[in-house]
């Protein structure tokens, strides 16, 4: 059965900018219009010829989007990390909803890709990622409500994060095994060496020594990530009693 959304679109000179939402969403806008604002930045403002007024950029969307985003992933990590302590939340959410992190969604998400239809401003363009992810999704939120901007987010978006990554690189390995060290008495010194002719960018390697007996050794393209998955690789081989989290 065809819809009357359907219908619309087909015959809208929006068309194009619907069915790219529909594909990036999951469904189709109601209220086009919000997207096109949200997808205008303010170097794309033009005046109208009498020149009184501006056309609306995607700032105030932008605030809204923020707001929304921080309270869905917020929610989101609340449910799935039922047994983490605050401190671990609040930094997972900021590294979801950082400027790094949204400007990568947007651009995996082909939100961008919309943009550059709709705007000449390429290259700014692609330096507002995240505000115009904030923005989305600011729209989102007066067009379908917070249930439906939850569930389009944690669909659509959220399988972009790869989120066991996020905790690994949250974890301090070298400090935690250093810690370990001197409440153990243990002797532990890293020994960094770099081998120019290792095959990938991880051309430094770290050994971990307790006394003079190996613990285990890390590869990394800098001495530091060399000993931090050195450190990793003795936290996960079961040598010492040490607890990961």
């Amino acid at each position: 059965m065809i819809s009357i959304k359907s219908i619309i679109v087909k015959f809208s000179e929006d068309k194009q900018l619907y069915e790219g939402f529909k594909k990036i969403l999951g469904k189709y806008p109601k209220n086009i219009e919000l997207y096109k604002i949200a997808l205008t930045q303010r170097s794309d403002v033009i005046f109208t010829k009498s020149k009184s007024k501006k056309k609306r950029t995607n700032e105030r969307l932008e605030y809204l989007g923020d707001a929304v985003l921080g309270s869905i992933v917020a929610e989101h990590l609340f449910l799935q990390f039922s047994n983490k302590q605050e401190g671990f939340l609040t930094k997972m959410r900021a590294k979801i909803v950082s400027r790094k992190s949204l400007n990568l969604l947007s651009q995996q998400s082909g939100l961008m890709k919309l943009l550059v239809q709709q705007q000449s401003h390429n290259k700014q363009a692609k330096g507002a990622a995240g505000n115009i992810f904030e923005a989305i999704h600011g729209a989102m939120l007066l067009d379908f409500g917070y249930k439906t901007t939850k569930k389009i987010f944690i669909q659509q978006f959220l399988k972009y994060v790869d989120i066991k990554k996020l905790i690994e690189e949250e974890v301090d390995y070298k400090s935690k095994i250093l810690e370990w060290g001197q409440k153990s008495k243990s002797k532990l010194v890293f020994e960094c060496c770099e081998e120019t002719t290792h095959p990938s960018s991880n051309r430094f390697r770290a050994i971990l020594f307790d006394g003079d007996i190996i613990l285990g050794e890390g590869y990394g393209a800098s001495k530091k990530e060399a000993e931090q998955a050195a450190s990793r690789q003795v936290m996960y081989s079961g040598k010492i009693d040490i607890n990961i989290n």
